[in-house]
């Protein structure tokens, strides 16, 4: 019996190395994801202004003039010191991103940054995407010019796979954020062993929704964002868990038959 008892365990160890529910989460590169990397940038005192490394613009309205640097829509990174603008220091590293738009064009349409990553979608694996997400307040720059920022304008987040959105934030934390501080928006995507965009490059787009509801005519408005995280880990093929149980189950009975024929051969 003690040995029927053994073969059951090793059979049992053998069964989850064969049959894992999940494997570790793998982070997926992404490019600048803290927004570090200023180069080709114009600097402007705690600002920089221009499309960030890495990053591409996602203008469906065709509001942002060249690289992003105004003059109304503004593209970039910015300082914070802890005392304007934001309550502290950037979330992740020294900057946070930047999609500024001045009065003239609130409302004209939501704009952004976006970027291809060099992985691909793929099958029975669950992708979580982490994203600091800033409402700026009012605040004085280095140069003295004060802006009125009060308001948040929304914003989206989202995962794509050969450019079609296959997971979003949709402005979950539009209401929640405070003046002058931080959020973490956190969503996951599970892929089974069949999706149309398998095997199609992964991407990521950072978007302010430049929304007018519920905030005074015009104002200038802002989004930020820093820390963008993407992991990826394997889980279970569809069926692998019951099939697992199954496969537990007949083992169970057939140790069970084998004491019980052992014990009247006694």
């Amino acid at each position: 019996m003690v040995s029927g008892l053994k073969r059951l365990s090793v059979l049992l160890a053998l069964c989850v190395a064969v049959w894992p529910i999940s494997g570790h989460a793998a982070p997926v590169t992404v490019v600048n994801a803290g927004f570090e990397d200023t180069s080709g940038q114009a600097v402007f005192n705690e600002f920089t202004f221009g499309t960030p490394t890495g990053w591409v613009q996602y203008d469906p309205n065709s509001i942002i003039v060249g690289s992003g640097n105004g003059p109304d829509v503004f593209l970039g990174t910015l300082e914070p010191n802890g005392t304007d603008f934001f309550n502290a220091t950037a979330p992740q590293g020294n900057k946070v991103a930047i999609m500024f738009n001045r009065g003239a064009s609130t409302g004209a349409g939501e704009f952004g940054l976006t970027q291809t990553l060099g992985d691909t979608l793929q099958a029975n694996t669950r992708y979580e995407l982490a994203v600091e997400v800033g409402n700026i307040a009012s605040g004085t720059a280095q140069n003295a010019e004060f802006f009125n920022l009060d308001g948040f304008p929304g914003y989206r987040i989202e995962l794509l796979a050969g450019g079609v959105v296959i997971g979003q934030d949709n402005n979950t934390l539009g209401g929640l954020i405070p003046e002058g501080e931080f959020l973490t928006s956190v969503f996951t995507v599970d892929v089974g062993a069949a999706h149309a965009q398998l095997g199609q490059s992964l991407g990521i787009r950072l978007v302010n929704l430049n929304q007018l509801t519920g905030l005074p005519s015009l104002p200038d408005l802002e989004v930020d964002f820093d820390d963008v995280h993407l992991d990826a880990t394997a889980i279970s093929a569809p069926g692998s868990v019951a099939l697992f149980s199954l496969v537990l189950g007949v083992l169970v009975i057939r140790q069970r038959q084998q004491s019980l024929c052992q014990w009247r051969n006694l």
